[in-house]
């Protein structure tokens, strides 16, 4: 991944280049179909993700919580946390993704710790 595509999710934008492509080599694209289920509410919390292109709902028991766009990131909390999902995320058009796995998402914390200390903020900032 080219960490100019990094630059454009605001979790990302304030990252220094060499931070940005720390990053660069743990993220991976993904792309998926309107009405994919992105993420289910009760699974382990596998991967970060960000959503560069389209967007998501995302449903709590079977309520509409909140809707994403593009420079949203969700999956954060349970995998900084050890936690299973808390909520559903659903695609409501195709998705463009940024994803990274639970252990690459470990591994910012020594590779690029301003990133991660970014994500631990957005876990924080999300339970308040």
């Amino acid at each position: 991944m080219e960490p100019a595509q990094l630059k454009r999710i605001p979790l990302f934008s304030d990252a220094d280049d060499r931070e940005l492509r720390r990053v660069a080599v743990f993220a991976e694209s993904k792309e998926v179909s309107e009405g994919t289920e992105v993420i289910a509410e009760g699974e382990f919390s596998n991967a970060l993700m960000a959503i560069e292109d389209g967007t998501a709902e995302v449903s709590r028991d079977g309520e509409h919580i909140a809707d994403l766009g593009p420079g949203d990131v969700f999956g954060e909390a349970g995998m900084l946390d050890d936690e299973l999902r808390s909520a559903s995320v659903t695609a409501t058009s195709p998705l463009k993704l940024i994803t990274m796995g639970h252990f690459e998402v470990k591994r910012l914390k020594k590779d690029a710790p301003d990133v991660y200390a970014k994500i631990e903020q957005l876990v924080e900032e999300r339970k308040r």
